[in-house]
């Protein structure tokens, strides 16, 4: 029951559109601007930046919290990585948003962040790798979720991590499908291109 109850939390925690709710002090709607994605970075650039820190730091915070809570609560590593999961889960599909969302990336790290820190952190740094070598945002994030699975298991990671891991990069390529589409067809931009374009409006 106890495993059942916080993993329903973790849900509802992940399900908090931080991306939707901050923009909306400003009268912003990012399911209608920008890439119409709700995650930080439409915020950034629908409604500026301090209510795109807020969104990131909200998003970041969902996974950390819950990962936290099941910790808290005692759960055994396969609750906790259910937790984690369904907060990453609760932002791609929101029951706030009927079930719509964001691409789960800061709920994610946060996710990973609350289970090894330096982990966590070593995590963006690859990430930050993968986007100045590559030059396009969503294929570095899917690479790079690729790679969390296997890293866990190099380091020796318990299997019901290694688990969340590669759940976490199938929710991910999920989210991304039209990203994902768009770049094979040539019509992504790249990071550079990107910034230009949404700096110009």
């Amino acid at each position: 029951m106890k495993l059942l109850l916080i993993v329903l939390a973790s849900y509802l925690i992940g399900s908090i559109p931080f991306s939707h709710i901050f923009p909306g002090i400003k009268g912003k709607d990012v399911r209608v601007a920008g890439t119409k994605n709700v995650g930080a970075t439409n915020v950034l650039v629908v409604a500026g930046p301090l209510m795109g820190a807020l969104a990131l730091i909200g998003d970041i915070g969902k996974g950390y919290f819950s990962v936290y809570l099941a910790q808290r609560y005692q759960l055994p590593p396969f609750g906790i990585a259910l937790a984690a999961l369904a907060a990453v889960a609760g932002h791609d599909f929101s029951i706030f948003l009927r079930f719509k969302g964001g691409k789960g990336l800061a709920t994610t790290g946060g996710a990973l962040l609350a289970m090894d820190l330096i982990f966590g952190l070593l995590a963006l740094l690859l990430w930050i790798l993968c986007m100045i070598i590559l030059r396009y945002f969503v294929p570095s994030t899917i690479l790079v979720l690729a790679f969390v699975p296997v890293m866990m298991w190099m380091a020796s990671w318990r299997p019901e991590y290694i688990l969340f891991g590669f759940g976490a990069f199938l929710l991910a390529v999920y989210a991304h499908r039209c990203d994902l589409q768009r770049f094979f067809a040539g019509k992504e931009l790249t990071i550079q291109e990107s910034m230009a374009k949404h700096l110009k409006k």
